[in-house]
Order: structure tokens, then sequence, then C-alpha cells
């Protein structure tokens, strides 16, 4: 059996499009994350202190003159590195220390500020080193490079000298810093405010157990929101079972709202409107039964004949409001038991063309009822006197009920609660009816946030503008 939310679903998605979608609904979430790891950086950058480097180099030569090219490669590799070692033993560090002490930006340890390495293809050495000023920068680098030369020179006269080291190129006075680079550390803080940002909003969306309610909610339930009711706005069953119309602003957009439902149903049913309808909730208490009734008021307004039936054989609600219908003998129970006439057993609402077929004595095992032959019967023999059957199902956590309503009626509306219902719960009820194979229209989602829905389009009567027109009018004539 075909679903509906297959058609609306039949677009590929990617892990890709589901992030993205969480991250804009989460948005709030996400830019503060963000906002609050690159002020971070941007903060410790501006704290920390800057740091100058200034390079000398020197020539190293063997101490005696030799014969061959070769020779001479061979002698300068091992100067090279021999150099190298020296330049960083803490003795000659110790006397740099010495004469650089008490000048202002010059690290606590020389040694650690020195870095050296030869230079490749040559007989240079570079010698840099760091320092929180440039001037520091520059004093250190080119007192390193003369006392290394003095000690060199030392050794020279010696005959286990091989070699000696001469300043090549003075170090210069560094214009800017090596560090910090703040473009540089932005950058990488804007990459890090970025992952930041989405994991506080994936962080958000998996310990929210709240349902999300998007626009399409096929990264959640694989369903469209065919319906938005808004919080608060919805009449009282007893008035909408007594044929009342309240004409308040909020009723008129909850009216609005059922209308809406009832259209998209045609879309959802590939232009078709269908002729029997479940509507179900995953719990108690999310309004499931006021949606049903107001969906049949919303139809009857169309002149098409409805029936909505009380198919909570459990704890029926609808009747119970009136009553006129309490203990009847006669209901859906009785016709799916006995087969007792339907026309005996329907109750007109006043001012509409739907009836209510309240549920009748309660059975002792509803979910064996409901499963039998009886009920498939019941819906063809309904559809036969009416353009549209609502069936209104007890909650899919209660028992198999509902499920077993959908897998015979041409499809199902899950009705949520925008502040209650829990996701968890809600994909647990998109599984069961799955599993019964029922097509599944969409969501009508109830309580909303009213704002939207409140606006003046709704408010009552003319805006004031119009009046004080319509007025001025009235006086002229």
């Amino acid at each position: 059996m075909a679903t509906a939310d297959t058609l609306t679903s039949s677009g590929r998605r990617t892990a890709a499009d589901d992030i993205l979608g969480i991250v804009w609904r989460r948005r709030w979430t996400a830019l503060t994350a963000f906002v609050a790891v690159l002020a971070s950086v941007a903060a410790i950058t501006a704290t920390l202190s800057p740091a100058y480097e200034a390079t000398g180099y020197m020539l190293v030569t063997p101490s005696r003159p030799v014969s061959s090219d070769f020779e001479q490669t061979q002698i300068s590799s091992a100067l090279l590195t021999t150099f190298v070692q020296l330049l960083q033993t803490q003795n000659l560090a110790d006397e740099v220390e010495r004469r650089v002490r008490g000048r202002a930006g010059m690290p606590a340890d020389p040694k650690n500020a020195l870095t050296v390495e030869g230079v490749t293809d040559s007989q240079l050495l570079r010698v840099t080193t760091e320092a929180e000023t440039p001037e520091a920068a520059q004093l250190l680098a080119n007192t390193y490079t003369q006392v290394f030369q003095e000690r060199t020179r030392q050794l020279a006269s010696s005959e286990a000298s091989t070699g000696k080291a001469s300043v090549a190129e003075p170090a210069t006075l560094p214009s800017t810093p090596v560090r910090p680079r703040p473009k540089l550390y932005l950058a990488a803080g804007a990459l890090l405010a970025a992952l930041a940002a989405i994991g506080a909003a994936l962080a958000a969306h998996r310990l929210d157990r709240r349902l999300e309610i998007t626009d399409s909610m096929t990264d959640v339930l694989g369903l469209p929101i065919i319906g938005r009711i808004p919080q608060g706005s919805t009449a009282d069953v007893e008035q909408l079972l007594q044929g009342e119309r309240l004409e308040t602003r909020d009723a008129r957009a909850a009216a609005e709202g059922f209308r809406l439902v009832l259209a998209n149903l045609t879309f959802a049913n590939v232009g078709k409107r269908p002729r029997s309808v479940a509507i179900v909730s995953s719990d108690e208490q999310e309004g499931k039964s006021t949606v049903a009734l107001s969906v049949g008021r919303a139809a009857g307004e169309l002149d098409l004949p409805t029936l909505l039936v009380e198919a909570d054989l459990r704890r029926p609600s609808l009747a119970s409001k009136s009553g006129a219908w309490v203990n009847s003998p006669r209901g859906f129970s009785s016709i799916l038991v006995n087969g007792s006439s339907m026309g005996e057993a329907v109750w007109p609402i006043a001012d509409s063309s739907m009836d209510l077929l309240p549920a009748g004595p309660l059975p002792p095992n509803p979910a064996a009822l409901l499963g039998s032959e009886a009920l498939s019967d019941f819906d063809h023999e309904a559809r036969a006197r009416y353009e549209l059957i609502l069936y209104d199902t007890p909650p899919l956590s209660v028992a198999a009920d509902a499920s077993l309503i959908a897998s015979v009626v041409e499809g199902v509306v899950l009705v949520v609660d925008a502040r209650r219902t829990q996701r968890r719960v809600a994909e647990q009820a998109v599984d069961q009816l799955r599993r019964a194979q029922a097509t599944i229209f969409g969501v009508v989602v109830n309580r909303v946030d009213p704002g939207p829905f409140t606006s003046g389009y709704y408010a009552e009567g003319p805006p004031q503008k119009a009046r004080d027109e319509r007025d001025r009018r009235t006086v002229e004539k």
C-alpha cells in the first residue's frame, strides 16, 4: 500500500542537508557559540605579547688549506654540524646572558630563544633569536654571533682546531613581529567558531526531546505539515457540538487552519479528496478529538456530507460532552457487533451537514472488535452514505486500536502538540502506522505559537481607518 509520505519525500536528502537544517533551526544557539568562540580567540590574541625575530649569518671556513673540492665539501659539512651544536651549548648561552643582562625585552634564558641551522649547499650558519622588542632580538642575535666568533678564534691557534666561524652578516632590526599574527589567528578562530557553532546546534538538537516543528518534517518524521492550529484558539468541543460559531479573532484563525487541513488532504491524496480518514495522535491530550470535530465542521461549511465516528472505544470523549448521547444503546460498537442500523445510531450536529456516530456501549475487547471484518464493512457502508468519514481514534500509545483503524481507512492524519509532543514518541507513532501499512497524509501541528495567526488580518471587524472613512461618508450623505 503506497504511502502519501513517500510522494512528499521522493527527493534525496543527504546528511549534509540534515545538518544544515538543524543548524538553521538552532541558528541562535549556533550564532551564540560562533560569537563566543571568535570573541575568545580575539581576546586571547589581544593579550599576547609580541615576539620579534632577528637573524645573523656566520661563515664557516676550515682552519687549514685543503687539496680538493671534495675534501673542502666534506670538511665544511662536518664543521657546520659541529658548530650548530657548539652554538647551542649552555656555556656559550651563559656568556651571552652575562653580556645582555639588564637589557629591556630580553628572554629569561637566551638558549631557549635561539635557533641555529646550516644553510643548504653553503658554508653559512643561520643564527636566529627571539625577543619581546626589535632591539632586544637584534642585540641577542649579534651577541651570539660575536661571542661564537671570539670562541672560534681562540681555538684557531690550537692544533685540534679544524675551522673557524666569522660574522658574514650581522642581524638587522626587525620591523614586524612574528607573533601574534592577528589575521591568521582570527581566520583559524573563525573556522574553530564555525565548528563550535555546528557542534552546539547538534548538541542542542540532541538534548532537546521536543518535536521540532518545521516547514517540512522530512528530517524528523518524513512527513509534511498539512495544518497549524494556534494555541488557545480552538473552540470548546461542547460549543462545536452545539453548532455555535465563535466570531473571535482566535476562533477565525483556527477556522482557517482547519479549512487548510481539509484542502491539503486533497493535495496529499494526489488531487482527490479522501473519503475516510483516521485522526490519530501519538499520546493523550494532544487535541486530536477537537481537530477531528473541527475538520468535520470545516467540511460541513462546504455542504459536504460528513460523518464523525467516535472510534475511541476505551475512553470516548465526544459523546460525553452532550448528555443526549451518554450511555446510548446504539453507536459505533453496536454496529460492529450486531450490525445495528447506522441511520438510527447517528446524531446530527446543529447547523452543519455533519453527523456524529457515538462510540456506543464499550466492548470488553476493543482491539478484537476493530480487527474484525466488521470494521471494513462499516467503512464501505459509510462511504456509500457520506462524502467524508472522520474517525476519532484512541492515542497510538494506548493500544493497537488506532493502527487497526488506520489499516482500513484511506489515510491517516497525525496530530502533534507543538509544546509537549516528544520527538521519540512521535517517531514511534509514525513507525507504528507504517507497520500497519497505513497511508499517512501528513501532520497537523496543534497549539503552535499564536503570533503569526492573530495578526491584524484576523482582527474583529474592518480596520480603524476603514471604519473612520465609512463613518465620514455616512455623515456627508
